[in-house]
């Protein structure tokens, strides 16, 4: 199992993020995370990085810029964030039988074969096989979006 390297690839990907489908799916979908988690709209032009809370690319040991690709990432998101993954990688490599395979845990885009199209665990570091396995649990039909809701509301402790 292998992940679609989204850093090397980014000059093919960066075209179809202007795609309006595509932009409409990922602010409909990550506006109920945003919204149920803390009351906050996620509207276009905005990264789901910017909500990040987990701060987990303060572990990178690599120097420099962060890579284009890590602005559509977002900790503790995977499932309102796998039907924009799956548009973009169904317009980035069409000919592929692009899917959901999801679990209570993770959600992400599998090709039927060996080939992830997964932004979060990429990002983090944790291997493709290991984002297979946390996701495949059930698969939806090639090109099917899953269905996702408003995350749940945490308040504040006292």
């Amino acid at each position: 199992m292998k992940y679609y390297d989204l850093q090397r690839n980014w000059p093919k990907v960066r075209p179809h993020l202007r795609n309006r489908e595509l932009n409409d799916i990922l602010v409909r979908d990550f506006n109920k995370f945003t919204w149920g988690r803390w009351r906050q709209k996620f509207r276009p032009g905005q990264f789901p990085q910017e909500f990040e809370s987990c701060f987990w690319w303060l572990d990178d040991p690599r120097p420099g810029r962060k890579p284009a690709f890590w602005r559509y990432t977002k900790h503790s998101a995977c499932h309102w964030l796998v039907n924009f993954n799956l548009r973009l990688a169904m317009l980035v490599r069409p000919k592929r039988k692009w899917h959901i395979i999801t679990s209570d845990e993770h959600s992400t885009v599998w090709d039927g074969e060996d080939t992830l199209f997964e932004f979060n665990y990429l990002a983090m570091g944790i291997p493709a096989m290991e984002c297979f396995n946390r996701a495949f649990d059930g698969q939806l039909a090639p090109g099917e979006l899953l269905m996702v809701y408003y995350a749940r509301h945490y308040k504040k402790e006292p």
